[in-house]
């Protein structure tokens, strides 16, 4: 790898336009200012305390947030975008810790808008959802006037609103555990030493040296066993955490807590288990080829990652892999792809990695702006993966955008990473088309398997866990660090299948997953894949109808309910069969791989 270079250095056309939110620095400045000042006077103070008077007030209250809303999301795009570019110069730091600050003064004076709209009578919020005049927002206020059962005094809401950095302790102090304080070595194998993090533990358990892999794994894996009450402390504390809070707000469980806020039915997660389970047979098929491939009698824990094809992929120069994402996502159509057009011609993407700039890679932005990706493109394929994978958020923002009101133009987390996702497939789809060579073949399908493995199979599993923790408890058992490793170890079996094995660490897996701390959100994550599995079939088989209806769904935004938009789209999450297409795709892929690896070994 050659010098980075500096950003002045770089050909304009590879860097965002973020002078197209303000032409420049001062000018950010000056609304800066502008928007402080106004906050600084109260914008709802004609309003605030008089939204039962009349739905004439909650209109008023709803033009001057939208107004506000769009002002600081202007400011908060512009200093975010600045502060990532160079995260050395502190004028862009400080740049962006002042719109925050405003935007929390801010928050503070809008603050009283739903617990006054819900402390309205019944008669009168009904008469509200009806009013010609809030026809626009009905279906937002349809979705605050629906937690008004679960609102409790304003003393009480306050009192655990001031709890919040205490209620979650066990997060806190489980990160500050396994990021700051635990070490855990390093090892020697051949010469050649091995420092193990967690951080590098996914790079160790791909090396094709099973003793690296499995060193690597003892070694971390002996650190959370030193400290296994302890952390079975914590999880057990953060799961009573949910239930006791859930209770206060007067919902049955904590699941629905949880599913409540985008208004998603019991049905949805249990159908995702059920058909995951259900399906689990591919996922054993993949086992048992990973097992007979690499010539193990079981495969454990550390096998599970190590890629069974490794060919060099093509190289490509930004605007080849650019070319090459607008071809794999041609399915979509003309539209999509003048959209992927602009998206060069107009400077959304800053493209290279720079001295200072933020590693990684998203996509930012709203209805009042471009939207906007940040990359670190090293030019292999998995930054054109990433390419396409950011685009697809990118456009589902601009589509959203341009076709719905202002407060509808958003999308939840249970959307969101489908259209990113979609795009992925049809990329890989696309040059499995067009490759021919068995071994370049073998490796996007492994890599393929392995990205559908961790997010249906694997993210299912651990909604499947949270589930059956939480029931415990409600139910009135205790979680110990043995109770809770008994619990993995079976899920283990029933999704991973008779040609993976247990070893004495490897059910303790579940004190490293950091996501339990945030119950009941890691389901998300395989609905949207399944979903974009099925999508990205439809588009591929049934052509312009199929990708017609998606692009429906990329308009849609946030006008109704999560699950609403997907059923105008013509996926039911609520049913099973959804999960079962998608593993039934998976199961396609398992045969292909045997076949293509049988030739290579032939």
């Amino acid at each position: 790898m050659g010098k980075l270079l500096e950003r002045s250095e770089l050909d304009v056309k590879y860097t965002w336009s973020i002078e197209a939110i303000f032409a420049s620095d001062e000018l950010f400045e000056e609304e800066l200012q502008a928007v402080k000042t106004l906050v600084e006077d109260d914008p709802f103070i004609g309003v605030r305390g008089r939204l039962g008077e009349s739905a004439d007030f909650v209109k008023r209250y709803i033009v001057i947030a939208q107004t506000f809303a769009e002002r600081l999301g202007k400011l908060q795009i512009y200093a975010h975008t600045k502060a990532d570019q160079d995260t050395r110069t502190p004028e862009y730091q400080a740049m962006m810790s002042r719109v925050q600050s405003i935007s929390a003064e801010y928050a503070e004076r809008d603050s009283f808008f739903e617990p006054e709209l819900l402390s309205l009578s019944e008669d009168v919020l009904s008469t509200y959802l009806r009013d010609g005049a809030l026809a626009d927002h009905r279906h937002r206020l349809d979705n605050i006037v629906r937690n008004k059962p679960h609102v409790l005094s304003a003393e009480t809401e306050a009192v655990i609103a001031s709890l919040g950095d205490v209620l979650h302790g066990s997060e806190q102090t489980f990160s500050q555990l396994t990021n700051a304080d635990f070490l855990h070595g390093s090892f020697t194998v051949d010469g050649a030493e091995y420092v193990v993090t967690d951080g590098r533990l996914g790079l160790l358990l791909r090396n094709p040296d099973r003793t690296v892999r499995r060193l690597a794994y003892e070694r971390l894996y002996d650190t959370y066993l030193a400290h296994k009450n302890a952390i079975a402390a914590m999880y057990a504390n953060s799961v009573k955490t949910d239930i006791r809070l859930a209770r206060a707000k007067r919902f049955a469980t904590a699941r629905d807590v949880a599913l409540f806020e985008n208004n998603i039915p019991i049905s949805v997660y249990d159908a995702l288990i059920s058909g995951v389970r259900g399906g689990a047979g591919h996922l054993h098929r993949y086992f048992e080829l990973r097992r007979k491939h690499l010539g193990l009698d079981r495969v454990r824990l550390y096998d599970k990652y190590v890629p069974l094809a490794e060919a060099q992929l093509d190289e490509y120069a930004f605007e080849d892999g650019f070319k090459l994402v607008k071809e794999g996502l041609a399915r979509l159509g003309d539209e999509y792809g003048a959209i992927l057009d602009r998206a060069r011609e107009e400077r959304w993407i800053d493209v290279y990695e720079t001295p200072g700039k933020r590693s990684g890679a998203y996509s930012t932005g709203f209805y009042a702006t471009n939207p906007y990706i940040l990359l670190n493109y090293q030019g292999d394929y998995n930054s054109v993966s990433t390419l396409a994978h950011e685009l697809g958020h990118s456009v589902h923002t601009y589509l959203a955008g341009r076709s719905q009101a202002p407060q509808y133009s958003g999308y939840s987390i249970f959307l969101a990473e489908i259209a990113s996702t979609v795009n992925e497939t049809l990329l890989v789809n696309h040059l499995l088309d067009v490759t021919k060579d068995p071994l370049a073949r073998a490796t996007l399908i492994n890599q393929q398997l392995d990205s559908l493995t961790g997010t249906i199979f694997r993210q299912t599993m651990f909604a499947d866990f949270e589930w059956q923790t939480h029931r415990q408890v409600e139910e009135g058992h205790a979680l110990t660090h043995d109770s809770l490793c008994e619990l993995y170890a079976g899920l283990n079996r029933t999704y991973q299948g008779e040609a993976y094995e247990e070893d004495e660490r490897s059910p303790a897996e579940w004190s490293r997953i950091p996501h339990f701390y945030h119950a009941y959100y890691v389901y998300q994550y395989a609905t949207g894949m399944s979903a974009a599995l099925v999508f990205a079939d439809r588009i591929r088989k049934e052509g312009p109808p199929a990708a017609n209806r998606y692009l429906g769904f990329l308009r849609a935004g946030s006008r109704d309910y999560p699950l609403e938009v997907l059923r105008e789209a013509g996926l039911d999450m609520t049913n099973p069969d959804v999960v079962t297409q998608a593993l039934s795709i998976y199961g396609e892929l398992v045969t292909e791989l045997e076949r293509l690896l049988a030739e290579i070994t032939r």
